[in-house]
């Protein structure tokens, strides 16, 4: 693949805001992810010996009660949250049977999850992985959107192995605590050793969801017979698919399942997307089931 078969810009920003228009006429991602991201006001902190000039109201009773001195309750406001998307851009992304390339897909949902998170008056971080790393730390703003998107527009930001130990690694180094972090990839060839990175992640950020995008022939082959098959660095194969079909998807679904096991494991959220359905529709429809419990 070369610069001239990736989506430009303008075509993206044109998809982008075409895409988070129709989401938004339906009130159902936008208003939903306000709702599970913004922060909710006053929170619980700690608890101190009582002071005269205190508010007796504020007097812990039941803790009070287990101790000669009597405790108030100190409440502190809760910060908003920013949000982190890590995005995988090697060059397993640069594959698709659909409409479009996951890289594309990916790019497309990037850039309206940074739209949404600044649109809900948050400040949001993007960090694209793959052949080099690009980190942008949170910030709010039209322009921060601008910048993610300019990002992920360009060729040149995609290609190479995608190393989930060092993005987890990368961020938990660079990103506060008070954070919800999307990881999006198709966690093909990614290595096993980031499940310890992945606990710390879940255990430093406010939320971590793991996105695993997939397109329908990662998991499913045609049944055409022979297919020449080639990969990014150019190496062809003729593969009798009528042959190994369903050793390919036994394969595939053990290792799905895998990783969904080992992110959960983790400490970690999950949910899968494929390209060639809608992601608007699915975050809805996980943040309106099991995903908003966790959030």
């Amino acid at each position: 693949m070369d610069a001239d078969d990736f989506l430009g810009s303008d075509d993206l920003v044109e998809q982008v805001d075409s895409e988070v228009k129709r989401v938004s006429d339906l009130f159902r991602f936008l208003l939903k992810y306000k709702e599970q991201f913004q922060a909710s006001g006053i929170e619980f902190s700690d608890l101190r010996e009582y002071q005269t000039s205190d508010d007796a109201s504020r007097i812990d009773w039941k803790n009070s009660a287990k101790s000669p001195d009597l405790y108030v309750k100190e409440y502190e406001e809760e910060k908003d949250m920013d949000v982190f998307i890590v995005l995988d851009a090697s060059d397993t992304m640069m594959f698709g049977t659909a409409d479009k390339l996951k890289s594309e897909y990916c790019a497309i949902m990037t850039a309206a999850l940074a739209y949404a998170s600044v649109d809900a008056g948050m400040n949001v971080g993007f960090g694209i992985f793959g052949e080099d790393e690009l980190v942008i730390t949170p910030d709010g703003g039209n322009s921060q959107y601008q910048k993610v998107l300019h990002e992920v527009t360009k060729f040149e930001n995609h290609g190479g192995q995608f190393d989930l130990e060092d993005a987890l690694d990368s961020t938990i180094g660079q990103i506060k605590e008070n954070t919800a972090v999307f990881i999006i990839s198709d966690f093909l060839n990614v290595d096993h050793n980031w499940k310890s990175k992945m606990t710390v992640a879940s255990k430093k950020f406010r939320h971590v969801l793991s996105i695993m995008v997939r397109d329908p022939r990662d998991h499913k082959l045609p049944e055409s017979g022979n297919i020449r098959f080639q990969s990014v660095d150019g190496d062809q194969m003729v593969v009798n698919t009528s042959k190994v079909e369903d050793e390919f998807e036994e394969e595939a679904l053990e290792q799905e399942e895998k990783i969904e096991s080992q992110v959960k494991n983790g400490g970690g959220a999950f949910l899968k997307l494929e390209t060639t359905k809608e992601f608007s529709a699915a975050f809805a429809e996980y943040f309106e089931g099991e995903g908003g419990g966790n959030w």
